[in-house]
């Protein structure tokens, strides 16, 4: 009885994300999307998994029409990826980028479908988009607005440009975020319902190849002798993406140093969160996660506790 009012309740949610699509909420909601499907899925048979989805499709497609549909086949399929990785108790971390993946693929399946037969542009939407909400800041200097700095036609170019050379970053981070929002919230509720799933290692024993290192060695030699033709072609395009997702991923080694540290030392738990509050105001100090990637930091630290 708790399992099947459970799932009730979770078919509730889902149709209330569902119709939120329609709203300017989709832009928070969209990343909660998967949830109430990989939920579903994991806890249900296949065949009661479906009678669910279809009934709150059908509910949705009532209220907004059947457009919503395309919008709910997008969603449910990592919902199911992920819910069949659950399944078969795969690692934590697999089945985030296997999530991840299939999301990103998604989106790029959609981008080509949406080019090749309907003649859509997703760059010149965005520049269209990014110089609308630019226009009432065109040729204004308010000093108590802008202090003092014009915002020209030009900079709403550049500006634009900018944000579509990112598509790339911006897919690749949005959909890891829905991934791993969705395994924070799916992980502790399936093992409220008694469906134990792998979770996460803790952040203190995370460990990136040291790969990445040399690619962030390549990046920044390209960035300092690759010349205007680097910056502004194909492989700048690729540099613009792939060094703010490695040093991002720098910043996520150094939180995982960080708590390393204090395990080991016996540090208040506070220390580490401190630091990391530190490290988003002093970037630099991302450093010591490239330095824990390319040195054995950690068995020095361990090897001083003997």
């Amino acid at each position: 009885m708790k399992l099947r009012w459970t799932s009730v309740a979770w078919s509730a949610a889902y149709l209330l994300l569902l119709l939120s699509l329609a709203t300017p909420l989709t832009v928070i909601t969209m990343f909660f999307l998967i949830v109430p499907g990989i939920l579903l899925y994991t806890t249900l048979s296949t065949r009661v998994f479906l009678v669910h989805v279809a009934v709150v499709w059908l509910a949705a497609s009532l209220i907004f029409g059947p457009v919503i549909l395309l919008q709910a086949v997008y969603f449910i399929i990592p919902s199911i990826v992920m819910g069949y990785l659950y399944k078969k108790r795969v690692p934590a971390f697999r089945t985030i980028m296997t999530g991840a993946g299939t999301i990103l693929l998604e989106f790029l399946l959609v981008l080509l479908i949406s080019t090749v037969f309907f003649d859509f542009n997703l760059a010149t939407a965005i520049e269209d988009l990014v110089n609308s909400a630019m226009a009432p800041f065109t040729n204004v200097a308010d000093s108590s607005l802008a202090g003092g700095i014009v915002w020209s036609p030009e900079m709403s170019q550049q500006f634009s440009s900018l944000t579509v050379r990112m598509i790339p970053f911006t897919m690749i981070v949005c959909s890891l975020l829905i991934a791993a929002v969705a395994h924070a919230i799916s992980r502790p509720t399936l093992s409220s319902l008694g469906h134990a799933v792998p979770k996460l290692p803790p952040i203190r024993d995370w460990r990136l190849p040291r790969s990445l290192i040399w690619y962030y060695l390549i990046g920044v030699l390209l960035q300092w002798f690759g010349g205007e033709a680097v910056q502004q072609g194909f492989m700048g395009t690729i540099l613009l993406n792939l060094m703010p997702l490695l040093q991002f991923l720098f910043m996520v080694q150094t939180a995982s140093f960080f708590f390393f540290a204090a395990y080991h030392r016996k540090w208040n738990p506070v220390i580490p969160i401190l630091l990391i509050v530190a490290m988003l105001f002093i970037p630099p100090l991302r450093i010591v996660g490239i330095l824990d990637i390319a040195f054995p930091l950690r068995d020095m630290i361990t090897r001083s506790r003997r």
